[in-house]
């Protein structure tokens, strides 16, 4: 009977541990400067938003508000989230990453052009992604439309990482952001 109580701890310690993992979707559309990210957490949605670029400003929209974010790249705030996402990218491990994109120039030439750079750019890109995370699935999806002017970038991933890794992450993120901010 007695030994039924460690069975509490000991759910606490595998909740910790299991890895959880965490989806991302992106959608870009560089000629109309507007996007869509979502967040899903176990196939559960946690996120979604609208997003356009401004000079220094993000405009968020979600389901419930507009909000406009002025970007600040020195302020402390930005400092813990570099160093946070420094962090996490040491301990997550990388499920499989898809770029979807596409490309027209309404030349032909042009566009056969610039399809092919941008397949080398991301192919360079997933040989040395692959170096470092080598059991991740990578894909890249291309369509090309000869005669008309379309710039859209879509990307889709997946990784793994358990709660402890994220909360000792921002733990020490936090102490080392404090530290580099007493410094200077």
């Amino acid at each position: 009977m007695q030994s039924l109580y460690f069975l509490i701890p000991t759910f606490f310690i595998l909740l910790l541990m299991l890895p959880v993992f965490l989806e991302v979707k992106l959608s870009y559309n560089i000629l109309e400067n507007s996007g869509v990210i979502c967040i899903y957490l176990a196939k559960i949605k946690l996120k979604y938003y609208l997003f356009e670029i401004y000079k220094n400003s993000v405009r968020l929209k979600d389901e419930e508000s507009v909000s406009e974010k002025q970007l600040d790249f020195s302020s402390p705030e930005i400092a813990l989230i570099e160093e946070f996402s420094r962090q996490v990218k040491q301990k997550a491990r990388l499920k499989y990453l898809e770029v979807w994109y596409h490309l027209g120039l309404e030349d032909a030439f042009l566009t056969s052009m610039a399809s092919g750079f941008v397949n080398a750019f991301l192919l360079i890109f997933f040989t040395s992604l692959k170096n470092s995370r080598p059991t991740a699935s990578l894909g890249v999806y291309d369509n090309v439309s000869f005669n008309s002017k379309v710039a859209e970038l879509a990307a889709d991933f997946c990784v793994s990482l358990s709660l402890f890794d994220v909360v000792y992450s921002f733990l020490n993120s936090l102490i080392l952001s404090k530290k580099k901010t007493a410094k200077s």
